[in-house]
């Protein structure tokens, strides 16, 4: 299961080995975009597999970024009630975070990801050369997701990305393949610890909880996800500050990594109301209270259950008329 652009680029080397070692290979093809991930793209997965003969022997491959991978992860866990799939991530965000730990999904108009299952991938497939084919704000989309990595559970990390960026960005081997295995290995240690997030998984949500809400409010065509994810984490700095958290010098060092990996799409002119709604409809919105995470330290992440809505909403007022300019 792939799209046609990540086809076009990597597609015919790839068939040429999978017929190699299994004969012919029926390909399905989706849209290239988080708006096609959808019902009505995953009944086109199944609609596919049927005229394929596919059977619960049968396994998938899903061979691009994070839309891929989570819808093909879905249809594999709900056809036949679930068969096996591989990921072959090709995108920066899907190697470091979305190919890993089983999160799978499709969007409602009600929100992100608000369909889904967990469903383990047999195997993950991560080759870093791929990565020089990607457009720059696809690979800094990607990058944020490193980033978050690096706040929630490793200082070192951080500075790695501080001090290598330019090379990160010119898709230097050495410095991708580095990035990656750390990231990948973060979100592995955390997942094999808690798969079905019922407590510590919860952290590699860092910054998703204003950043799904900006997805959701515009209609997933303004933002990469990653990008989403930057400004929720910037968000998240400035709301943990008002809570006491965070020194201001590592909230702004924090900051500053994530502006200056590339200028971020504007947050200005969004709905205040459209994006609380998308906010508390959310799987973090419960009981009355919202479930965010916050850093108390850098490389270090907390869990705060019952964040008041009413201060959060007024946070976001004043961070979305001032266009995420909080003085960091």
């Amino acid at each position: 299961i792939t799209n046609r652009k990540v086809f076009k680029l990597h597609g015919d080397l790839f068939l040429k080995s999978l017929r190699r070692a299994y004969g012919e290979v029926p390909v399905i093809f989706i849209g290239d975009g988080e708006r096609y991930k959808n019902h009505t793209t995953l009944f086109g997965i199944y609609n596919g597999m049927f005229r394929a003969n596919a059977d619960r022997r049968s396994w998938i491959l899903a061979f691009g970024g994070g839309v891929i991978g989570d819808i093909a992860g879905y249809a594999a866990a709900t056809f036949m009630r679930g068969i096996r799939y591989v990921m072959a991530p090709t995108t920066l965000l899907a190697q470091v975070d979305s190919s890993i730990g089983g999160k799978v999904a499709i969007n409602v108009p009600q929100g992100k990801n608000l369909v889904g299952s967990f469903h383990q991938p047999a195997t993950v497939l991560s080759d870093t050369d791929v990565l020089s084919t990607l457009p720059e704000r696809e690979l800094a989309s990607g990058l944020y997701e490193v980033v978050k990595c690096g706040a929630i559970g490793s200082e070192s990390l951080l500075r790695y990305v501080e001090r290598h960026l330019s090379e990160i960005l010119s898709c230097r081997p050495q410095t991708l393949a580095h990035i990656v295995t750390e990231a990948a290995r973060i979100k592995a240690e955390v997942v094999a610890r808690d798969e079905k997030e019922s407590s510590l998984r919860m952290i590699l949500n860092y910054g998703h909880t204003v950043g799904h809400a900006l997805e959701t409010a515009t209609s997933y065509g303004k933002f990469k996800h990653g990008e989403a994810v930057a400004w929720g984490m910037i968000a998240a700095i400035g709301f943990g500050r008002e809570l006491g958290l965070l020194r201001s010098d590592e909230a702004a060092r924090l900051a500053g990594i994530i502006r200056k990996i590339s200028r971020l799409p504007s947050i200005g002119g969004i709905s205040l109301n459209r994006l609380w709604n998308a906010l508390v409809r959310d799987k973090k919105f419960q009981s009355g209270g919202i479930r965010m995470v916050f850093l108390p330290r850098l490389g270090d992440a907390r869990i705060l259950t019952s964040v008041d809505p009413s201060n959060l909403r007024q946070f976001l007022g004043r961070f979305v008329q001032s266009k995420g300019e909080l003085g960091f």
